[in-house]
């Protein structure tokens, strides 16, 4: 999905969410929780007794394997929820959710979910779409993580980034939120040192330019023939 709400384009494992209204679910006491940056919101296999509402911050969602290997699905940010995906189901987590930042969600219960949805049509379609964007975003992984090579991994998250948190500058596109290579290796499903090794070839080719953990992206058109392979 990209900052203006298409999600016709090719999705972005970082999900940027419309400022959508949840006051439906938060108007009754929804508690505020706070996560510092790695805290787990949940774990896989976890009952689902709530959902969080992140109001500031990101989350990520972990899938861990039977060998226990991590997979990293996606990146929910402010506006967003997370643990819905799970409540229709057989009650239990499929994913672990970890803070990517430190985040300020608000607790919602599972029941006071379902009842909302009944109730209020503005709420299910705010779910709905969630849930379909995450689809996406999950089908598009796993697409990637089949047939991309390292490279096109991690061109491909750069320049869904600067889709969703782009800016325009006179030196290129600055993507307004910081990550580390740890976070972009996690996401691409590749080594750290992997990734930073393609992220300093991207810079020697001119493309970008990382300063610490923020990246300025030089040519949008050449990182967008690379996520193709040309």
């Amino acid at each position: 999905m990209n900052k203006n709400g298409d999600t016709t384009a090719t999705p972005s494992a970082w999900i940027e969410v419309p400022h959508f209204d949840w006051g439906t679910l938060t108007a009754q006491g929804a508690p505020t929780v706070r996560f510092h940056k790695g805290q787990t919101l949940f774990s896989q296999g976890d009952a689902v007794t709530h959902v969080h509402v992140v109001e500031q911050g990101r989350v990520r969602l972990v899938l861990l394997s039977a060998a226990g290997h991590e997979k990293h699905m996606a990146i929910v940010g402010t506006h967003g929820m997370v643990g819905e995906c799970s409540a229709f189901l057989d009650g239990r987590h499929s994913v672990s959710a970890v803070a990517s930042s430190d985040v300020v969600a608000r607790q919602v219960e599972r029941q006071h979910l379902l009842l909302c949805m009944e109730r209020d049509p503005a709420c299910l379609r705010q779910v709905l779409w969630l849930m379909s964007v995450k689809l996406r975003v999950l089908a598009h992984q796993n697409l990637l993580l089949s047939q991309a090579t390292a490279a096109q991994r991690v061109v491909h998250h750069l320049v869904q980034l600067a889709g969703t948190y782009g800016e325009a500058q006179a030196q290129g596109v600055a993507i307004r939120i910081s990550f580390t290579h740890q976070e972009m290796a996690n996401i691409a499903g590749l080594s750290r040192v992997m990734t930073s090794n393609v992220l300093l070839q991207l810079q020697e080719q001119g493309l970008i330019e990382m300063v610490k953990s923020h990246c300025v992206i030089r040519e949008m058109q050449g990182l967008r023939r690379l996520a193709l392979g040309l």
